[in-house]
């Protein structure tokens, strides 16, 4: 998960920008980084190394790593993601008060964050009001963020929200 400006540095979107005019990695956009982390994406170690050391020391301690490194969270994130043929597992009503803020589930064709006990609508120009969890009593949901990811999260990653989820 990168920034959209990083120093002077000039990126071509979807170019090949390594050294050696080589093909590098591909620029995605996404609301914030809640939702990022849900499509199975961490921060990024060039353009916001603090952040992503914090996720990889974080990651090592869900999963009781000495000396983590993000190649071993890549691949996890990577055979969790749901584009690389994971599936989404199913969670009841009662256990949403168990996600840690930052985790986001799909019920129907709606997506929601967890925050503060409430559930907040996720649309691609913000979150709206938020939803009691008993409001989805009976529906089946899935979770979309990657269960390692809810590992870091639970160990007090602390995700950056977009401005729509603080109002």
């Amino acid at each position: 998960i990168c920034v959209c400006q990083f120093r002077d540095v000039r990126r071509e979107p979807m170019g090949r920008n390594r050294n050696g005019g080589k093909t590098g990695w591909t620029e995605l956009f996404f609301l914030d980084e809640v939702t990022a982390l849900s499509a199975g994406h961490r921060p990024c170690f060039f353009c916001r190394r603090e952040r992503a050391s914090d996720f990889v020391q974080r990651f090592g301690v869900a999963y009781g790593i000495a000396e983590p490194r993000a190649p071993q969270v890549d691949k996890r994130l990577h055979k969790e993601r749901l584009a690389a043929g994971g599936r989404a597992p199913v969670v009841s009503a009662e256990e949403l008060a168990g996600l840690p803020d930052g985790a986001m589930i799909a019920e129907g064709g709606n997506a929601y964050a967890m925050r503060g006990g409430k559930a907040l609508h996720w649309s691609s120009a913000g979150y709206g009001d938020p939803v009691g969890f008993g409001d989805f009593a009976d529906r089946p949901i899935r979770l979309l963020t990657p269960a390692t990811t809810v590992s870091v999260l639970r160990q007090g990653y602390e995700p950056v929200w977009h401005a729509s989820a603080e109002a």
